[in-house]
């Protein structure tokens, strides 16, 4: 992936997935839930019971200091997930 910066391709940036993990998130992005991956039942249960399930969109509101927990938007109210815990969803960029 190029940029237009004007660095001449000497940018270190990521390129952008379109198939992102929770922890890749930033402020801003616009994510669509498409599925879990393997993991914690007991917290995957946990998360559809919150709403977040297949389909649901999240707004990414802001991230810590210290980059955990991150505040999102779902459905009509606000939540903040831990990174880790919260990898276990499948994402769609919006």
């Amino acid at each position: 992936m190029s940029c237009s910066c004007g660095c001449g391709g000497k940018s270190k940036t990521k390129e952008w997935s379109s198939t992102p993990k929770f922890s890749e998130l930033k402020r801003g992005d616009k994510v669509k839930i498409v599925g879990y991956r393997t993991g914690d039942s007991q917290y995957k249960s946990k998360l559809l019971s919150m709403g977040l399930v297949r389909g649901v969109e999240l707004q990414v509101l802001q991230v810590a200091p210290l980059g955990d927990p991150i505040e999102v938007a779902v459905l009509s109210y606000r939540l903040s997930l831990r990174k880790e815990e919260a990898n276990v969803l499948m994402l769609e960029r919006v």
